[in-house]
């Protein structure tokens, strides 16, 4: 059920009766990934971010659920994963950057008080992509095999939503796709008379528009990529929400259980994460395939 037009969606601005009420309601909470990282000298420099946040609080806003409260630190920053440097940016990159295994240790004790907070389903959405993405579905099925939760978990990178009349849009950095998206969700926050002789520092891995495909940013894009991405969060929404079969007497683990659900995790599985390529591995396409759970042992 859809809140009323002034209601609510942000858990961390609601008093404990209107969260309590709001996971009654619908108990669906969207949580938004992503960091601040240069994405060209026209975009502000949490675009990852802030799409996310803004496409999961519209999915709310038409369809309901609850946000979670914010989280912008995530993967960038990694020595052996250098694209900045690739990319000619040295030196300070502004990125809030955390290390892959902290984040991803982050993330399970979050979806931990999901379920101890009553939620029956749960969308990931991650606006700084890449590979990464796959990192976080293995969490989710990891989290529900070992756990026997009833939760329902999903995770996406959001370029993975937008829907299939704009299948020219398929994500990108900085790109038309980014940009439009920000130029619609946050527009005092792009600026395309901003160039790269501006600055002193470069295109800090910026695009030159019209691009490659003769493609250029616009609000009226940003808004079709976004409505599409809102649809099918809606369409997500309903079929976790009736895949839910409640557990009789269920509790969510503690907080000693989680800790070792990470450390069989990271384990197991560090070794298939995106994040644990090197660079050259990534663009080589070197990367193990995961044999499975049941070939793990799991």
């Amino acid at each position: 059920m859809s809140p009323s037009e002034n209601a609510k969606i942000r858990w961390e601005e609601m008093f404990p009766d209107e969260l309590a009420e709001a996971i009654d309601r619908c108990p669906v909470c969207y949580a938004a990934y992503g960091l601040a990282e240069p994405h060209g000298v026209y975009n502000a420099i949490g675009l990852d971010w802030l799409k996310a946040c803004g496409i999961v609080e519209r999915a709310a806003r038409a369809h309901g659920g609850v946000v979670a409260p914010p989280f912008a630190w995530h993967l960038s920053e990694r020595p052996e994963f250098d694209w900045f440097g690739k990319k000619g940016v040295t030196g300070q990159n502004f990125a809030s950057a955390i290390p892959s295994d902290l984040f991803y240790h982050l993330v399970l004790y979050q979806i931990r008080a999901f379920d101890a907070r009553g939620f029956h389903a749960v969308v990931l959405v991650t606006g700084h992509y890449g590979g990464l993405e796959n990192d976080l579905r293995l969490l989710c099925e990891h989290y529900t095999r070992r756990t026997g939760s009833p939760l329902r978990l999903c995770a996406f990178a959001n370029w993975e939503l937008i829907g299939d009349e704009h299948k020219d849009y398929r994500g990108d950095h900085a790109g038309v796709c980014e940009t439009s998206q920000l130029m619609y969700l946050r527009p005092e926050l792009v600026d395309l008379s901003r160039t790269a002789e501006t600055l002193p520092f470069g295109s800090f891995c910026g695009v030159a528009f019209p691009d490659k495909k003769g493609y250029s940013p616009s609000r009226e894009l940003g808004e079709r990529i976004v409505v599409s991405q809102v649809k099918r969060l809606g369409e997500l929404q309903r079929e976790m929400l009736d895949a839910h079969t409640p557990v009789d007497g269920w509790r969510a683990p503690s907080l000693t259980d989680v800790e070792a659900l990470w450390t069989r995790f990271e384990r197991m599985t560090r070794k298939y994460w995106w994040s644990s390529l090197t660079l050259d591995e990534h663009s080589g396409g070197q990367r193990p395939p995961f044999p499975g759970w049941e070939a793990l042992g799991e």
